[in-house]
């Protein structure tokens, strides 16, 4: 059984890791920074664009308004979890220190843009999913450059 130690350690000695100095978290940073604007404008658009002229479509369309009404709040959840998974990304991208600690759950958002993106330029083949796979490689490259300690 590995302690939570013994899973830092591990995970700190493992060669898929880049080791990197001050340069190497500049980076990581850069990486984070422009994934998280992206994310953030995506999140923005859907709000401001997308939704609103689906319900437009949907009312011209005579779709009762109850359905419509659990159509849009689905979608504005969605904006709202891509408005979190923005925040999260600019938050670490912001982080000097301690930024191993959020490694996996960005790891996760990074793994969950790729799948949609990837799921979704099948399922329509509209470019515009690859998006998403590009702000997920962004956030999984930049998770993968661990930085080294500055050495006096």
């Amino acid at each position: 059984m590995l302690s939570r130690c013994g899973v830092v350690q591990y995970v700190q000695g493992c060669p898929a890791m880049m080791k990197t100095s001050s340069i190497g978290a500049g980076l990581r940073r850069a990486l984070l920074g422009l994934a998280g604007l992206l994310m953030a404008f995506a999140a923005f658009v859907n709000a401001t664009e997308v939704v609103p002229h689906l319900r437009g479509d949907l009312l011209e369309i005579h779709v009762r308004p109850t359905l419509v009404s659990a159509i849009l709040l689905a979608l504005y959840f969605g904006i709202f979890a891509m408005t979190g998974f923005a925040l999260l990304v600019l938050a670490a991208a912001a982080q000097r220190e301690g930024a191993a600690a959020l490694r996996v759950p960005l790891l996760m958002v990074a793994l969950t843009y790729m799948a949609f993106g990837a799921f979704a330029f099948v399922w329509n083949g509209s470019p515009h999913m690859l998006g998403y796979v590009l702000m997920g490689v962004l956030v999984g490259v930049a998770c993968f450059i661990r930085e080294e300690p500055e050495r006096p």
